[in-house]
């Protein structure tokens, strides 16, 4: 089983303590329904190519795919023009950060709580805040990843070999802007409930797995991740083809339900944004 990301293991930990606190509250009503709100809306330049996915243009096979490692630079007659394209040069130029990169450089990690979602009791809200505030801290150092090992073991997808198995099913929008020596993608994902690693979400992104959670707590009768608004952006250096840039956005919602001296719900929101510098 993979390991579980440091932001896993965080939100987890706070949901925890939610958890063992919420255990000796004598009242303790049911959340009402958790709203999402939608991403800042993301401004591309007059030369993005904007993409909606259409029912017609969905379709793509099920089947596990090889990931393919680009060889061929990329030229500006390249520019792919469809979500198919874009997901397709994006795959096979960030799959070759992992066997490639000589150096990675996650510049920062932004934890932020959206505490309208936040369902605690009551009496606990100034302290579940509090829990928040110390344990939801923001990786503002650097962490550089030298290694082979190092960079497939911490960079995204964790611990796997690919850095994408995208499928342009999976995605709700693409956009690809020239920047004259520089390609930008910006890829939104659409929502996904309980994603995975190697599908969908959790085919380009972190993600907290339900299972990995409650093997680990038999006192979680139910968990449930609700991801939305997620999305990627990477520079491409034309000469190469290569990745130099990535930023990763993955809002959250969790909810859980807990059997411990009654049944208990507590909810959060959570949105984690990964930047990372590549070099070769």
């Amino acid at each position: 089983m993979r390991k579980r990301s440091a932001s896993a293991v965080l939100s987890a930990l706070v949901l925890a303590l939610f958890f063992l606190i919420s255990a000796g509250c004598a009242d303790n009503s049911a959340p009402d329904d958790i709203e999402t709100t939608s991403a800042e809306a993301t401004t591309e330049s007059d030369t993005a190519v904007k993409v909606e996915m259409s029912s017609e243009t969905q379709s793509v096979s099920l089947e596990e795919e090889t990931i393919e490692v680009a060889e061929e630079t990329t030229t500006e007659a390249d520019l792919p023009q469809t979500i198919p394209e874009i997901v397709d040069i994006f795959n096979k130029s960030a799959n070759r950060i992992k066997p490639e990169a000589t150096k990675v450089v996650k510049n920062y990690e932004k934890r932020i709580v959206d505490k309208s979602k936040l369902v605690v009791p009551k009496a606990l809200e100034s302290t579940a805040e509090t829990m928040i505030d110390t344990f939801m801290k923001d990786d503002t150092e650097p962490i550089v990843y030298a290694t082979r090992e190092e960079i497939k073991t911490e960079y995204i997808v964790p611990n796997q070999s690919y850095v994408s198995k995208l499928k342009a099913s999976d995605v709700e929008k693409a956009t690809c802007t020239d920047k004259g020596n520089e390609y930008v993608i910006y890829i939104k994902l659409k929502d996904e409930t309980n994603p995975i690693a190697g599908k969908g979400v959790g085919s380009v992104c972190d993600v907290i797995e339900t299972a990995e959670v409650a093997e680990k707590a038999s006192f979680i009768e139910k968990f449930t991740t609700d991801y939305y608004d997620c999305d990627v952006e990477v520079t491409i250096d034309k000469a190469t083809g290569r990745v130099t840039h990535a930023r990763y956005k993955t809002p959250l919602v969790l909810s859980v339900t807990v059997n411990m001296f009654g049944t208990h719900d507590a909810a959060i929101g959570l949105t984690f944004i990964k930047d990372y510098t590549i070099t070769y």
